[in-house]
């Protein structure tokens, strides 16, 4: 009887083992509706980005018209982890945390050192190729660096804005961000989801802004998007995005009891594995029987004898 008690209690406990590992991983979501009738970026609702940020380790392609005789500014230049780019004969340039208008601005000033004002641009010239003067000064009229017409500043790899793609599908990992990714692309760009990964348990994590109060956890209907066509939930990806696919509960739960077993496992295979070596050395330590007679833990081999039948000789 306390047996059969013992066995109810301890069911019990796994019961509700099991639907604590079910349930209380699951994910909080928003509802839908409250999406819906939101204005997060979203397939068929994009937006454009701000102004691209340059940082490490961006390519840059950088020209410059009429340098130097034998010192010529061209060609892509790869942001250092110490937010700086080399002009070679003109040196360094730190450009990390500017866009790409004030990378211009800087690299003219900074190439004032070694190149005239006219050659880099920086002087107003009229249609007869004439130099403009100003009126209060009587100075040439200069121009704005940004605007020059004879440097050129442009981004050729995208490299320091990523999203991130984790959980079950099947390369994870950071995924470069042009602007116009959604969730479904994400997933794609992945491989898409595993056998042990949960469709209905997909979010998408947004870090906050500077300035901003908390990040957002956005639901993903995976159903809604591919069978639906509903784009709802199929979101615009931002820089810094973490696309989370998390595993089924079963299989969670599987992976949970393998673990807890494991230990028990470990222990039991090192004790039968000790026991059958002791006896293997045991066995191998018994001395022989003279004459090559088998030991006395052998089996000896059995001898057939006949007997005759009773009333009759062994002649007949």
């Amino acid at each position: 009887m306390d047996m059969a008690r013992n066995l109810y209690r301890r069911a019990g406990w796994l019961a509700l083992l099991a639907c604590c590992a079910a349930c209380g991983c699951q994910t909080v979501r928003t509802p839908e509706e409250k999406i819906a009738n939101g204005n997060i970026p979203r397939e068929f609702q994009k937006v454009s980005m701000p102004d691209y940020v340059v940082e490490a380790p961006d390519l840059l392609l950088v020209e410059v018209l009429d340098a130097l005789p034998g010192r010529p500014i061209s060609g892509e230049r790869l942001v250092r982890p110490d937010g700086k780019i080399t002009l070679g004969f003109y040196g360094d340039v730190y450009v990390a945390g500017l866009t790409l208008p004030e990378v211009k601005e800087k690299i003219n000033l900074h190439l004032r050192k070694y190149i005239s004002d006219e050659t880099l641009g920086l002087i107003d010239i009229d249609e007869n190729q004439e130099v403009m003067t100003d009126e209060k000064t009587n100075k040439p009229k200069m121009i704005d660096p940004k605007d020059s017409s004879r440097v050129f500043v442009d981004v050729t790899a995208y490299n320091s804005k990523n999203y991130y793609v984790l959980g079950d599908v099947l390369v994870t990992g950071r995924f470069p961000i042009t602007g116009n990714e959604t969730v479904l692309d994400a997933i794609n760009y992945a491989g898409g989801l595993m056998p042990t990964a949960a469709p209905q348990n997909i979010r998408l994590v947004r870090p906050a802004p500077p300035g901003a109060c908390c990040e957002q956890l956005l639901p993903v209907n995976l159903a809604a998007i591919t069978s639906g066509g509903d784009p709802t939930t199929n979101y615009q990806l931002m820089p810094g995005d973490r696309l989370v696919v998390y595993r089924d509960p079963i299989v969670r739960f599987t992976v949970f009891l393998d673990r807890l077993a494991a230990p028990f496992q470990t222990v039991i295979g090192t004790t039968l594995q000790s026991a059958f070596t002791i006896r293997a050395v045991k066995l191998s330590t018994l001395p022989a029987q003279p004459g090559g007679q088998p030991g006395p833990l052998a089996v000896p081999s059995r001898t057939c004898r006949w007997s005759p039948e009773p009333g009759r000789t062994a002649y007949g």
